[in-house]
């Protein structure tokens, strides 16, 4: 029974399955959570589930600690799953792991994957709420992990974990986001990601990549120059230095549409673009009046632009295109100079 509601779930586009005693079993496609079984899920029907997954000394764990982790090879595929069973609480979630070459992040920018190459600095992963930022994470990672070995620390909510199954990915946890920088967990790491939406410790971070390391930070926000205008406000000037000389680049990634074809507002940052930016805000103390476009085609990549290259390559049509964007009269006038 376990067997063909996971294949369901592969079926019907499925990428996590939730099994929760005495709830309906979901299935989660990009944003979106359905129903893969009209009944309720029964303890023997949690006891198969456990049977099906889990090593005896896994579920001597379980029982134990509560709380186990790991992969279960089903007839075709992989799962990562973790199980908690605590009292009345019992509950698992099997995440679906594909092949690496099954696994691309939808960026078709090629200046944004050289940027990626850098083994140093900060980059910011942006999107409003279900927006797909920690699926875009791992996919970042997962093509990163092609070019070269990094090994990776994730602070993260343990039931929003979607990350490849890599020998150098090591996960932290999310209680452990606060401790010290000189703390034995972040011993030899070369990558820190923050799959959070707010950040509380900005120094901390800059300073990791200041060491020359890099890190990656999760925040919801809906485009780049929010991003820098909320910066500007919040961290004081010399943080501020700080952080715009350590980043890389910002990503701001939303889905467009019923099919949630992911479109992407990109700032690539090298040292031009860094003075740019510092010069800006020493003159106005602000991010305002900001003009990103004049940062040029190989720095910034606006979200219009992103909605045009699904549009011209039909992945998504013209009333998904121009209830996307921000900003639909700058997207018309792109659209007649491109005569579409």
């Amino acid at each position: 029974m376990i067997e063909n509601i996971l294949s369901q779930s592969v079926e019907k586009k499925g990428h996590e399955v939730s099994f929760v005693l005495g709830h309906k079993i979901l299935a989660k496609t990009a944003a979106d959570w359905f129903e893969l079984k009209g009944e309720d899920l029964t303890i023997n029907e949690w006891e198969d589930l456990k049977d099906l997954c889990l090593q005896s000394t896994e579920k001597v764990q379980l029982e134990t600690k509560g709380f186990v982790s790991g992969v279960y090879q089903s007839k075709e595929f992989f799962w990562k799953f973790s199980f908690i069973e605590k009292k009345d609480c019992y509950k698992a979630y099997l995440s679906l792991v594909l092949e690496s070459e099954q696994v691309t992040a939808g960026i078709e920018n090629p200046y944004f994957w050289d940027s990626i190459k850098k083994e140093k600095g900060i980059y910011l992963v942006a999107g409003e709420k279900r927006q797909g930022k920690s699926a875009l994470l791992s996919e970042i990672i997962n093509n990163d992990y092609k070019n070269h070995l990094v090994l990776t620390g994730v602070h993260s909510l343990s039931n929003q974990q979607k990350w490849p199954v890599l020998d150098t990915l090591v996960h932290l946890g999310a209680e452990s986001v606060e401790w010290d920088l000189n703390h034995p967990i972040y011993d030899g790491l070369q990558r820190i990601v923050l799959d959070f939406n707010q950040v509380r410790n900005w120094a901390k971070w800059i300073e990791f990549a200041e060491q020359g390391q890099s890190v990656f930070i999760s925040i919801s926000s809906d485009s780049v120059h929010s991003i820098l205008q909320k910066l500007g406000s919040d961290l004081n000037q010399q943080i501020l230095g700080r952080l715009l000389n350590a980043m890389n680049g910002i990503i701001v990634q939303k889905f467009i549409g019923e099919q949630k074809v992911p479109a992407q507002e990109l700032l690539i940052m090298r040292p031009s673009e860094r003075k740019k930016l510092v010069d800006h805000f020493v003159e106005h103390n602000s991010f305002f009046n900001l003009t990103l476009n004049d940062l040029g085609s190989e720095a910034f990549q606006s979200m219009n632009q992103s909605i045009i290259q699904k549009l011209v390559r039909r992945k998504i049509d013209v009333k998904s295109a121009f209830a996307a964007s921000l900003d639909p009269e700058g997207l018309d006038a792109q659209l007649k100079k491109l005569g579409l």
